[in-house]
C-alpha cells in the first residue's frame, strides 16, 4: 500500500497493482462559497500523473473536505461518504454523477483490495459527521488518519484488539488560533502551544503510535484578509513536529508536505516524492502575534462592511423574529449554561447573551430573553456587555441566513466572541448557536446553494 500526501489533509492511497482512490482531495482551494481560501503551501495536482482513479471518499461536509470544484474535476465514480453526512450532501453529489456510498462505524468495506474501517471518535460539534479511518492490506500494512477526530477512549481498546502495531499514524493538527485572545493577550500562542502539545502526547499514550505524520492547517488567507495569516496559524507543523521529536522520541515523526509518498509493508515503511504536484509561490504565513495590533481586529467575511438599508432590516427582523426559536432549539448545552448562570452574582452586567449586529459605523445590540426566547434590541439602553456575547457584520449574518457560506468559516474568521465568567461558561460555548445554520438543519436551502455552484462549475467547464 502507498498513501501520498496531497496538501492539507487529502491523500491518495494505492494498492500494489497501482490502482488508487482518494480521500478528501482539493484542487487549490478550500470552500464552496463565493470567498475561497488557497490551500497551503500552493500546489498544483496533475490527475494525469495519477493511477486512474477508481473511488473518493469525503470524510465529512466542511469545506477542507467537500469541494465540488474538486469532484467537478474528477472522473465519475463511486463517492464514499459517512452515514452521518447531511442529505444536500449526499443528494448533490449524486446529482453531478457519483455513486454515492455511504459507510458505517466499525463495518468494514473495500476498495481496490484495501479494507478500511470507519472509527468513531468523540462527539464534536463542530463535526458531527466525521470518522478516523483505519486502512489495512494483505501485507499486514495498515494506515491510520483520525483526520479531524479526537479518538473515542474505547477505540484505542479496539485497536489493540484489531491492530495493535500499525505501520504509519496520520496525526491532524486541527488548532486555530482565535484572535480575540490574542488581542487580550499578546503570550496567548504560548498557551495554545503548550494546549497542542499536551494533547499530542496524550494521543502518544493512547493510540500507542510506532511513526506518525502530521497533517492539517493546510490553507492561507488571500491577500485581502492576509493579516490574518500572521495570526491564526501560531501552533504550526513545523514547530509542532519539532517539539515532538524532541519530547516524545520514541516516535518517529514527519511533517507531510505535498507529494510525500510513504510505501508501507508490513511494518516496514520507506520514503521518497510522488511527481504528482507542483509546488507554486508560498504565501507567507509566518506567526506575528502583533498582527492582531489594531483597533480593528476582525473584518466582515463576505468583504461588505455595510449592507443596504432594505437588506438590513431583512436581517434585524430573523434576529427578532426567529434567532431566539433557534437558540433555543439547537443549543442546547448554551441554554443550560444560560439558566444557571441567572443565579450567579454578575455585577451590573445582564446575565444573558448579547447579539451586536454591525453595519457600517452602527452597532445594533440584541439582548436575549431565556423565557420567551427571543432576541429584544436594546441599543443605546445596553450599558454594560452581557456575561456572554456575539458580534458580527449584518453581511455575514445575511450569507448565513440565506445558506451561502459555510457557517464555521464566518464563525472561525470574522466574529469577536467574549465570555466574562469563562470559568463558569466559556466562550467557545457559544458556538451552538450557529448549528442551525449548518446543512444537516437546513437541507432544503443548502442544497439550492450546491446546485447553483454546481451549475456555475457545469458552465465553466
Amino acid at each position: 500500500m502507498r498513501v501520498t500526501f496531497l496538501g492539507h489533509q487529502g491523500w491518495l492511497i494505492e494498492n500494489d497493482k497501482g490502482r488508487g482512490f482518494l480521500l478528501d482531495p482539493i484542487l487549490e482551494a478550500i470552500g464552496n462559497g463565493v470567498d475561497r481560501m488557497p490551500i497551503w503551501p500552493r500546489r498544483r495536482l496533475d490527475f494525469n500523473k495519477m493511477p486512474p482513479i477508481e473511488a473518493v471518499i469525503i470524510s465529512h461536509e466542511h469545506a477542507d473536505h467537500f469541494s465540488l470544484e474538486t469532484l467537478a474535476a474528477l472522473p465519475r465514480c463511486k463517492v464514499y461518504i459517512s452515514e452521518l453526512s447531511s442529505s444536500p450532501m449526499h443528494d448533490a453529489i449524486q446529482e453531478m454523477g457519483f455513486e454515492v456510498v455511504r459507510y458505517a462505524a466499525l463495518n468494514p468495506f473495500t476498495i481496490n483490495g484495501i479494507r478500511l474501517t470507519a472509527l468513531p471518535g468523540l462527539y464534536n460539534t463542530l463535526e458531527p459527521d466525521v470518522y478516523g479511518l483505519l486502512m489495512q492490506d494483505d501485507s499486514g500494512a495498515s494506515f491510520l488518519t483520525t483526520i479531524d477526530t479526537v479518538a473515542h477512549p474505547d477505540i484505542s481498546g479496539w485497536l489493540q484488539h484489531h491492530c495493535p502495531r500499525r505501520t504509519l499514524d496520520n496525526m491532524t493538527n486541527n488548532f486555530i488560533e482565535p484572535r480575540q485572545p490574542l488581542v487580550n493577550d499578546p503570550r496567548s500562542h504560548e498557551k495554545s502551544r503548550t494546549i497542542v502539545m499536551g494533547a499530542t502526547m496524550e494521543y502518544v499514550d493512547n493510540m500507542k503510535p510506532s511513526r506518525v505524520v502530521i497533517s492539517g492547517q493546510g490553507w492561507c488567507f488571500g491577500e485581502e484578509r492576509d493579516q490574518y495569516n500572521h495570526s491564526v496559524f501560531s501552533v504550526d507543523n513545523v514547530w509542532l513536529e519539532d517539539a515532538a521529536k524532541s519530547l516524545i522520541p520514541k516516535v518517529e515523526w514527519w511533517r507531510g508536505t505535498p507529494g510525500m509518498r510513504f510505501t508501507l509493508n508490513g511494518l516496514a515503511v520507506t520514503v521518497d516524492s510522488a511527481a504528482i504536484c507542483t509546488l507554486l509561490p508560498a504565501i507567507d504565513r509566518s506567526f506575528d502575534s502583533r498582527s492582531v495590533a489594531v483597533t480593528e481586529p476582525f473584518s466582515p467575511w463576505t468583504g461588505e462592511l455595510m449592507i443596504n438599508d432594505e437588506r438590513l432590516a431583512q436581517v434585524q427582523q430573523f434576529v427578532t423574529d426567529t434567532l431566539g426559536a433557534v437558540v433555543g432549539g439547537y443549543a442546547p448545552k448554551l441554554m443550560e449554561g444560560l439558566y444557571y448562570l441567572k443565579f450567579q452574582h454578575c455585577g451590573e452586567r445582564p446575565a444573558t447573551l448579547h447579539l451586536v449586529l454591525r453595519n457600517g459605523e452602527e452597532k445594533f445590540i440584541y439582548q436575549f430573553d431565556y423565557g420567551l426566547l427571543r432576541f429584544t434590541e436594546v441599543t443605546g439602553a445596553a450599558k454594560h456587555e452581557a456575561v456572554l456575547g456575539i458580534e458580527l457584520w449584518a453581511a455575514d449574518f445575511e450569507s448565513l441566513i440565506q445558506a451561502t457560506e459555510e457557517a464555521f468559516l464566518i464563525y472561525e474568521s470574522a466574529i469577536r466572541i467574549w465570555s466574562h465568567l469563562p470559568e463558569f461558561i466559556a466562550a467557545n460555548a457559544l458556538i451552538e448557536s450557529f448549528m442551525w445554520f449548518t446543512p444537516r438543519f437546513r437541507p432544503v436551502e443548502t442544497l439550492a446553494f450546491y446546485r447553483q455552484q454546481i451549475a456555475k462549475l457545469t458552465h465553466i467547464s
